[in-house]
């Protein structure tokens, strides 16, 4: 709440947007001023959050606790929540960082689903380590997914990406490279 000198009438956004008679009347009214001053403090935290609002469907600035809401946003839920075969650990071992970045791309890799490429990057993105092959074999419609040694912790994770965005007639195998 504001006090008697927190409070300036040439500052009052809520004094702009009222018409003339009430602008020129404040000058000289304490009474008007008041008012003014209750109304400007009352409106003060809708406006922050409109100010903010901007920062909601960015990723990069978003709170964390929307990050799960903009997976949804898109189709990243699947792999953000915990799965079956989850221990238990949470949004699938995917730290907060890197569930930014896979959001902030998700149009791009959403476009190159089921190609070598896409799941190239989806698994650099998600794992944040670089170095990953994957081998499709023509007229196999099998792939391998070759996981560098720096990545074997996240196995768990790897092996749910490769089944979320490989095509569902392909076949796969997932195995860790030697250091």
């Amino acid at each position: 709440m504001a006090t008697d000198g927190d409070f300036r009438l040439q500052d009052s956004r809520l004094l702009r947007v009222l018409p003339e008679v009430y602008q020129v009347a404040a000058e000289s009214s304490l009474p008007l001023q008041a008012l003014l001053a209750v109304a400007e403090d009352l409106h003060r935290p809708v406006r922050d959050v409109l100010d903010r609002v901007h920062t909601v469907p960015d990723p990069g600035r978003s709170p964390s606790s929307l990050i799960p809401f903009l997976s949804r946003w898109v189709d990243l839920d699947w792999l953000t929540l915990p799965g079956p075969e989850s221990t238990g650990t949470g949004s699938a071992g995917i730290p907060v960082a890197r569930q930014r970045d896979l959001i902030a791309c998700a149009a791009g890799l959403s476009a190159r689903r089921g190609t070598v490429d896409g799941l190239t990057r989806f698994l650099l993105l998600a794992t944040g380590v670089p170095g990953f092959e994957v081998v499709s074999e023509p007229g196999a419609f099998h792939i391998t997914v070759r996981v560098p040694a720096a990545a074997a912790g996240q196995i768990e994770l790897i092996r749910r990406i490769v089944k979320g965005i490989k095509p569902a007639h392909v076949t796969d195998r997932v195995e860790v490279m030697d250091a």
